[in-house]
């Protein structure tokens, strides 16, 4: 397994008060609207452009955004996933996938699809809100559940589905200069997208909205 622990600042505000932030916030109604961070950046697009027309379902689909529980300040755990995964191949994202039948809600989603790539215990995960439903230029109609995670859960990543998994401070993510809106090219097609880079990774697409939309929700309750 490779995990790098991330390096962690010193935070002004106590982890009580963390915790107490994030879990208002996400009870804010605002956290809880509809978003579709493709067409809000590229809206001279009719859609994205690895589809030949457009859209008319998404596949419903729910992430962890798991924040760890550190002791110097909590870091959000994301994963780089295999290149031989069909979907999403070498990119960076958050646990997650698919609604199965058997799944009763977004979270039940979020707990098992990161229980089966890293290893973690829905017992060691204390779900503590969602962020409404986030629609991909992939395809799919993401549900983003923030779940805090105990220090002492174990990793036990799934080497078909995940590469690696490290961790991001959450002050260097609540820091809004990280984020940044980059051109890509698919063909002969130029789109926007958000991204954070951080160390040697690249967080961008989706996952970087999903962040974006937090740091967002956070600044908007305490303002």
């Amino acid at each position: 397994m490779s995990i790098n622990h991330a390096k962690t600042p010193t935070v002004a505000n106590s982890l009580t008060d963390w915790r107490t932030r994030i879990i208002s916030a996400l009870d804010h109604k605002a956290v809880l609207d509809t978003r579709s961070i493709f067409h809000e950046l590229n809206p001279h697009l009719q859609q994205s452009p690895i589809f030949n027309q457009g859209l008319d379902n998404y596949r419903a689909a729910a992430v962890l955004v798991p924040i760890i529980d550190r002791p110097a300040e909590p870091t959000v755990l994301l994963t780089l996933r295999s290149n031989d995964m069909p979907s999403h191949a070498g990119q960076i994202s958050f646990p997650g996938g698919s609604v199965a039948d058997a799944d009763h809600d977004r979270a039940a989603t979020a707990l098992r699809e990161t229980e089966e790539e890293v290893g973690i215990s829905p017992k060691c995960i204390e779900v503590v809100g969602d962020m409404g439903t986030h629609f991909g230029g992939m395809g799919f109609a993401v549900t983003p559940v923030v779940g805090i995670i105990h220090p002492d859960a174990n990793f036990s990543l799934c080497p078909r589905e995940v590469q690696e998994v490290f961790e991001v401070p959450f002050s260097y993510l609540l820091d809004q200069s990280n984020h940044i809106i980059e051109e890509r090219q698919n063909g002969e097609v130029k789109y926007r997208m958000p991204a954070i880079s951080y160390e040697q990774y690249h967080i961008w697409g989706l996952t970087a909205g999903i962040i974006n939309s937090l740091v967002k929700a956070m600044a908007s309750w305490e303002a």
